[in-house]
């Protein structure tokens, strides 16, 4: 895969955190804190979207004879679903279109899912992102 394809990668990583650092900046009144929410939901969204199933589909095929990198996918696929899962939940209760109802309980709950999307980040960097450097532009990623 090419250094352009990883870059969006690190592109949206930057994004994320700098989305995350708006929200946290703004934490402690829920009312300046929701328009951040929504840009961070936004921002998020695009991130998880590039890795699609066609992304996975294309590495394990790639990957096919190498049993490690196939446990990988494997472990980040899963994660990449569990996040997903905790990203619906969050934005369902926090998406800042809603009566204030969660507004005590959103500092504590962005953390926590601001943290698990930090670890996320880095497990890509980590483990995708070798992974990715080895394999043919992904048609996935440019559309």
């Amino acid at each position: 895969m090419s250094k352009k394809e990883i870059e969006i990668f690190k592109i949206g990583h930057e994004a994320v955190i700098t989305a995350i650092d708006d929200v946290l900046q703004n934490l402690r009144s829920y009312l300046h804190a929701r328009p951040k929410v929504r840009e961070f939901n936004n921002v998020v969204l695009m991130h998880l979207s590039r890795q699609n199933k066609a992304m996975y589909d294309h590495l394990n095929e790639y990957y096919a004879q190498d049993r490690e990198a196939q446990k990988m996918l494997e472990f980040l696929l899963h994660d990449l679903k569990d996040i997903k899962i905790k990203y619906l939940i969050f934005t369902d209760k926090h998406s800042g279109e809603m009566a204030d109802i969660s507004y005590r309980s959103f500092p504590k709950e962005f953390i926590e899912f601001s943290r698990e999307i930090i670890s996320r980040i880095k497990m890509e960097e980590e483990y995708l992102f070798p992974l990715l450097s080895e394999v043919p532009v992904l048609k996935a990623l440019q559309e």
